[in-house]
């Protein structure tokens, strides 16, 4: 015999709404009801505070969710991906931010970006800080490169130019002369020419972009 048909006259035990409403009334079945609704709601909360690490070496190729670009974003910037690896990772959340970005040297003359990775997101809601490094980039629409360092380099260099980086050859005969002679103004001739010899340097940005929808392979690190 059902337990609940003794708590209800025999007029009400055949309808189950009746049956629930008067259960809900009481207050012992009313508090179990509020308790079971609060530990179903806190599941969630406790299994993404579950310990959780990702193992050393564990490679994860990611999708960006986010453009970069050396010249619309800034250092700070956060950005999204999501594991599109088949295995026990994929569908994950990785989250991560720029470091710094390095516009063309004058001797490089590579740009660079560097990312840093912070955390990685279950779709189950557990969180685990990672630190990670990138091992390749795939199909990168302008050839950006990995660097050391987690930093990424554009495919191209800025504009060469041959510039003269001493004080000449006419300035050093001139200080030559001044301080020698004849001779002087010879050798200082020599010297200041050799220094005033073109070096190549890079001047403007070579950009570097990597859209939405860019992938790449990371490898956790510790």
């Amino acid at each position: 015999m059902s337990p609940f048909r003794t708590l209800l006259p025999s007029t009400e035990r055949k309808s189950p709404l009746k049956l629930l409403k008067t259960l809900s009334s009481r207050p012992a079945f009313s508090g179990t009801i509020l308790l079971l609704l609060s530990f179903s709601a806190a599941l969630p909360t406790l299994v993404a505070a579950q310990p959780f690490t990702v193992p050393v070496d564990v490679a994860l190729r990611i999708r960006l969710d986010d453009t970069l670009t050396s010249i619309d974003s800034q250092p700070g910037d956060p950005f999204s991906s999501t594991v599109v690896a088949q295995g026990p990772y994929q569908g994950a959340r990785v989250y991560g931010h720029i470091t710094s970005i390095d516009p063309s040297g004058r001797l490089t003359g590579h740009t660079e970006m560097v990312l840093q990775f912070d955390r990685l997101i279950m779709p189950d809601g557990r969180t685990a800080r990672i630190h990670a490094e990138i091992i390749q980039l795939y199909h990168a629409p302008s050839g950006e490169t990995v660097g050391v360092e987690n930093a990424i380099l554009s495919g191209s260099k800025g504009r060469s130019t041959a510039i003269g980086t001493g004080i000449g050859a006419g300035a050093g005969a001139l200080f030559g002369a001044l301080f020698g002679g004849g001779k002087g103004a010879a050798i200082g001739s020599i010297v200041g020419g050799g220094a005033g010899l073109g070096t190549t340097a890079f001047r403007g940005s070579a950009k570097i972009t990597l859209p939405s929808g860019l992938e790449m392979m990371i490898q956790i690190t510790n």
